[in-house]
């Protein structure tokens, strides 16, 4: 009895996980990719984009996300303060809840004192 109600249940639920397979799935092969607009305010996309230019693997998309990063500066009486333009970056990368201290200090210890 038990074999025939885990069987009935089973002929019932996979056919419905299948159906909702295929409405989530993209043909790669066929060239339908979805691709969504890259948002270059968005902390956890700068720090993807500097770690990659701090490793030396800069990518051609992270140029909005670059700039975004180097546009965080810090006056004091007119003038590029270093100290506070690296507080300033480093609190805004630390906005993205998915970045570890390493990678965040990797970036910091490169790009977070230099004007751009």
């Amino acid at each position: 009895m038990k074999k025939l109600i885990i069987s009935a249940l089973l002929c019932i639920f996979l056919p419905l996980q299948a159906a909702y397979a295929d409405e989530n799935y993209d043909d790669v092969d066929s060239g339908d990719v979805v691709s969504e607009p890259v948002n270059n305010s968005d902390p956890c996309t700068v720090v993807l984009c500097m770690y990659g230019k701090a490793t030396g693997n800069s990518s051609s998309e992270c140029s909005g996300a670059e700039r975004k990063f180097f546009s965080i500066i810090k006056k004091k009486h007119g003038a590029f303060n270093p100290s506070r333009t690296f507080n300033a970056r480093k609190s805004f990368l630390n906005g993205c809840p998915a970045a570890t201290a390493d990678v965040i200090d990797k970036i910091m210890s490169k790009y977070g004192r230099i004007r751009w």
